[in-house]
């Protein structure tokens, strides 16, 4: 399963080299909500995306990385690999409002993938940063790890 991921992930990192103009890189880091909060401390994230324009105003991409649940207390970490595909649409200048749908597959022995869903806010501060504000969701067997997460972005 693992060998999967990375295969995926490599493929998308190369696919994505050969049309630069929408592959970003990004670090994300916040807190989790919701009833499982209380396993968890903090969540942090690092993905790679790209996206490609469909009008002026509405992107529709690809991501994929790894997110880390840290475990609290007598609780271990809990990692996935999100594989999402997103839509994304400019309200105004350099504020967009999107969301990515796609499955997270759990890297954790004895625990399946997972429905992944996230709504987020990213501002352009400049043609290369910018800042995002997510709320994400994983959806499992063990019901739902919700968290709220704030973050950078490198555009190339």
């Amino acid at each position: 399963m693992k060998s999967t991921v990375i295969t995926a992930f490599v493929l998308f990192i190369s696919t994505s080299l050969f049309a630069q103009d929408g592959f970003r890189i990004g670090l994300n880091a916040g807190f989790p909500i919701g009833n499982k909060a209380e396993f968890s401390s903090f969540i942090a994230n690092l993905e790679v995306d790209h996206d490609w324009a469909v009008t002026d105003n509405i992107n529709v991409g690809a991501s994929a990385g790894v997110t880390v649940f840290s475990g609290k207390d007598e609780f271990d970490d809990f990692k996935y690999a999100p594989i999402l595909a997103s839509g994304d649409i400019t309200v105004i200048d350099a504020l967009s409002l999107g969301t990515d749908l796609g499955y997270g597959i759990s890297l954790e022995e004895g625990f399946d993938g997972a429905f992944v869903y996230r709504f987020g806010a990213r501002y352009g501060i400049s043609d290369h940063i910018d800042a995002t504000a997510r709320y994400s969701g994983f959806s499992g067997e063990f019901g739902d790890l919700n968290g709220l997460t704030f973050g950078v972005g490198y555009r190339f």
